[in-house]
């Protein structure tokens, strides 16, 4: 009945579509002609749609220091990167408006690469390695939303990163740096006529500052786009990487205060590989309705080593196998006399993890886990008059999930499956005048367990047992926000609330998963983009947050790993001559050490960070030199708390971040 409801409104849609000249009316807070897709799922100028989309654009990212993509993203309202360790941030983990530990970020903050999503099946991090900083055009943050397009994993909100496409030139770029660091990467971009392309390789490596935190990356991608660009376009996205790194593992607090150069677990080791094929196509079936469709194909692999100074010495090997389709609709008609945009379409991916552990003088084992999902969603945006918009929406997906593992070592096998339906809506209402705008917004949201999830003991035998009793996470959120486009600048902020039921955390009690009765996040987020004048330019960001479990066993208690205060300044001053001069200051206040749900431990202290470049355009060459860290803070940006077996009493633990650090490169432009 759903489809049929859906399809039937597309045919609507159809029937009284008609070319519309869009009303001259300009969203505060963006500039005309700037290109957004998170909104809408297609890319539109200035939607006006209610809510504060973070559009980092090409000039601003080469404005901030930054030596990753995850660096990109830390200081951006309600945004929390916490680096496990590394140079390259292949690790580190970002999350949304408090949504997610180190363990479960990636099942709560979606991260999409042109619009289709990088989150894994399972608990795994994302591959940063999939996207060269080179290779971005634009970064959109939309926070606190994304469920009714996007679905499942967006209950904090969406990251996307859209990739250059339509460039012409080259350049090559190399570099090196503190801790043995070395880079070298490269790109070019062809104008074929009734085709473009483009192509950018990339490696990294670094010795690392902590024993066995040494770190390789090769990376390549690109892109193949035919056809005319305003009735009929494919395209055809490729990128493929390969990692070795070292896990140094985190330190027990009187190793972490003594020396944290160590590592305790030296002989740990990670490799892994993938590769992603994105076949798509876009056509104007009318001038009212568009179509667009794509294709993802991705396969990983990762392999493991556990040394002896673990519980257990052993290896795992990882595959994991994604295909998703997701055809769409965009149509812009009249209903009732008011000009209106619907977005329709259909989501579905299958992927797949399966694992060996080899474990030193035991048996191996296998793990088998595959989920597959349907969903339908519509977006419809009543443009009311000039000044008021009203948009609705609504989502429904279904997901299966199976899972097995065998015997070993006098364990019962154990196989399960499961399937679930949601739905998520969304309402909001937004006003706009001139350069002022303001919003308000209402909405559902969830999230599935992941395949990681579902495996976990019986609370009676403690024998392998798929964890059928794990629920959904739901939640509903509320916000209003205001933003204001003024001479020099613009300026936003937001206001929202979401109360979540049966959110998915770590049990620290009893290990694997649990179900939390009722938590609740609110908070405030404040941007602002000022241009000072043509050379000099600022972007100031304040959060302030409250994360509270409001129901059963916890209520009352802090969630862990939520800092109250995340705040960033950072400015950057040009010139004629060629000369940029950055720098960037990040603050993130005390927060509850990780899996402290009773918040028994004290709190895990806050930081403040200063990054600095500065850049030199001499012909066609750019010369770089960035310090990270330049005061040189010591600091972990995550801690946990749990059970220490040489003390044999509970304590906390820390993952050091990188102490100072030095890059040099050098571009050359073709």
């Amino acid at each position: 009945m759903q489809l049929r409801f859906v399809a039937s409104l597309v045919a609507v849609c159809a029937t009284h579509a008609r070319a519309e000249s869009p009303l001259a009316v300009n969203p505060a807070g963006r500039t005309l002609g700037e290109v957004i897709v998170t909104a809408t799922r297609f890319e539109e100028t200035a939607p006006r749609t209610a809510g504060n989309i973070v559009v980092l654009t090409r000039e601003e990212l080469e404005r901030i220091p930054a030596a990753s993509v995850p660096d990109l993203l830390s200081g951006l309202p309600g945004t929390h990167v916490m680096p496990l360790y590394g140079a390259l941030g292949i690790d580190s983990v970002v999350n949304l408006r408090g949504a997610g530990n180190v363990g479960t970020a990636s099942s709560n903050t979606l991260v999409l690469l042109n619009g289709q999503r990088l989150n894994p099946i399972d608990s795994g991090s994302i591959d940063w390695s999939l996207v060269p900083m080179s290779s971005i055009e634009r970064i959109e943050i939309m926070p606190g939303s994304g469920t009714v397009l996007y679905g499942d994993r967006a209950t904090g909100g969406v990251i996307n990163i859209v990739t250059r496409k339509g460039q012409t030139g080259s350049s090559a770029q190399v570099g090196f740096g503190s801790y043995g660091l070395r880079e070298a990467s490269a790109q070019t971009a062809w104008d074929l006529g009734g085709a473009d392309a483009n192509l950018h390789v990339q490696y990294g490596g670094s010795d690392g500052w902590r024993r066995n935190s040494d770190q390789e990356r090769y990376s390549a991608g690109g892109r193949l786009a035919w056809g005319q660009s305003d009735t009929l376009r494919g395209f055809i996205d490729l990128s493929a990487f390969n990692e070795s790194i070292g896990m140094p593992g985190g330190l027990w607090k009187s190793d972490y205060l003594s020396n944290p150069v160590q590592s305790i677990h030296p002989g740990d080791r990670s490799s892994r590989e993938g590769f992603r094929i994105r076949p798509g196509l876009q056509m104007a079936l009318t001038s009212a309705i568009d179509f667009d469709a794509d294709v993802i194909l991705s396969k990983d692999g990762r392999s493991g080593y556990s040394d002896n100074t673990n519980p257990k010495e052993q290896t795992r090997n990882l595959s994991r196998d994604f295909i998703a389709f997701s055809p769409k609709f965009k149509a812009t008609y009249l209903f009732g006399g008011v000009r209106s945009k619907a977005t329709v379409g259909y989501d579905f991916y299958r992927g797949s993890a399966d694992s060996t552990t080899t474990p030193v003088a035991s048996d191996q084992y296998t793990q088998n886990a595959a989920q597959s999902s349907h969903a339908v969603y519509l977006q419809n945006l009543f443009e009311l008059d000039q000044h008021w918009s009203l948009s609705v929406g609504w989502r429904g997906q279904r997901l299966s999930q199976q899972a097995s593992q065998s015997a070993y070592d006098g364990n019962p096998a154990m196989a399960g499956n499961s399937a679930a339906t949601r739905s998520a809506h969304e309402a909001a209402l937004s006003y706009q005048t001139g350069a002022w705008r303001a919003y308000a917004r209402t909405g559902l949201v969830y999230r599935f367990p992941n395949t990681d999830e579902l495996y976990g003991l019986d609370p009676v035998t403690y024998e392998p047992a798929f964890v059928a009793s794990l629920k959904p996470q739901y939640g509903e959120i509320r916000e209003v926000g205001a933003s204001v486009t003024a001479t020099h600048g613009v300026y936003t902020i937001s206001v929202y609330q979401q109360d979540m039921k049966d959110e998915i955390t770590s049990d620290p009690v009893m290990g694997g998963n649990m179900n939390l009765s009722g938590t609740q996040r609110r908070g405030v987020d404040a941007n602002a983009k000022v241009r000072f004048s043509d050379e000099l330019r600022g972007n100031f960001s304040l959060t302030r947050q409250e994360a509270l479990v409001d129901a059963g066993t916890y209520a009352g208690y802090q969630l862990p790993m939520i800092p109250k205060v995340l705040a960033s300044a950072g400015l950057s001053w040009s010139s004629s001559a060629g000369y940029l001069w950055s720098a960037r200051l990040n603050y993130i206040s005390k927060r509850r050490y990780g899996d402290d749900y009773a918040n028994e431990a004290a709190f895990l202290d806050g930081y403040t960070t200063l990054d600095v470049s500065a850049a030199w355009k001499i012909h066609r060459w750019k010369i770089e030199a960035r310090l990270m860290n330049l005061t040189d803070v010591r600091y972990a940006a995550y801690g946990g708390f749990g059970f220490n077996m040489n003390s044999f009493a509970y304590d906390t633990f820390y993952y050091p971040a990188d102490p100072r650090t030095f890059r040099l490169l050098a571009r050359y432009d073709f």
